[in-house]
C-alpha cells in the first residue's frame, strides 16, 4: 500500500494518547532478534489517531504482524474502520467496515528507498494507521453494482419505482445530425 509517515506519533495538540502509545513499539528489543514476529492488535478511537471523518462510525482496529529482518522490521496487516454513509447514486443509508491492507518496511538506516525510518529507536504505527483509515473512509460506496440511482428529472429512486421521465443522455453537439437520413 505504501503508507507511512515521518510525523511521529503525536496528536495535533502534541499530547500522546493511550491508543497511540500502544502503537509505538520498542524497535531496539525487536531488532536484536531477527526472525521474530510480534502481533499487534490495538483498537483506538478516531480521536486517538486524529481521524476526523463524517463516515467514521466507531473505533478503528489495527491488526498487524511485525516481522524482524536483519535490516529492519516488516509490518503487514489490516486497519479496519467501521463506516456509515449514503449510496452515491440513490442516497440510501449504508454501513460497513473499510479494510486497508498495510505492507511496510521500517529501517534504522534506510537501505530500501521505499522504507520508512525508525525514529528514536521506536516503530510508530500511528501515522500509518491514520493514513490507511482516512484513505479507505474516503471511498465512494454503492448499495449494489447495478444501483439505478435517482431520476434526474423527478427525483424518484429508480431501484424501487419507475417513472416516465426521459433520462436518455444526449450530446447536443450532435443535435444537427438527428434528422439525417442515410440512403442504403
Amino acid at each position: 500500500m505504501g503508507f507511512g509517515s515521518r510525523l511521529g506519533g503525536r496528536s495535533v495538540s502534541g499530547m500522546e494518547t493511550t491508543g497511540t502509545r500502544a502503537l509505538r513499539i520498542n524497535a531496539v528489543e525487536l531488532l536484536r532478534q531477527p526472525g521474530v514476529t510480534k502481533p499487534v492488535d490495538v483498537t483506538v478511537t478516531g480521536a486517538d489517531l486524529d481521524v476526523v471523518h463524517d463516515a467514521l462510525a466507531g473505533e478503528i482496529d489495527v491488526d498487524v504482524l511485525l516481522t524482524v529482518m536483519n535490516d529492519g522490521i516488516v509490518v503487514r496487516g489490516e486497519v479496519r474502520s467501521p463506516w456509515t454513509g449514503p449510496c452515491r447514486r440513490c442516497l440510501r443509508d449504508l454501513a460497513g467496515v473499510a479494510v486497508a491492507e498495510i505492507d511496510e518496511l521500517y529501517q534504522v538506516e534506510i537501505i530500501n528507498e521505499e522504507a520508512y525510518p525508525i525514529l528514536d529507536h521506536q516503530l510508530n504505527l500511528a501515522p500509518t494507521a491514520r493514513q490507511a483509515a482516512l484513505l479507505e473512509l474516503d471511498a465512494e460506496r454503492l448499495c449494489s453494482a447495478d444501483c439505478a440511482g435517482l431520476c434526474q428529472q423527478c427525483g424518484v429512486e429508480r431501484n424501487t419505482t419507475t417513472c416516465d421521465c426521459d433520462n436518455e443522455v444526449k450530446d447536443h453537439r450532435w443535435a444537427a445530425l438527428d434528422g439525417l437520413v442515410l440512403d442504403d
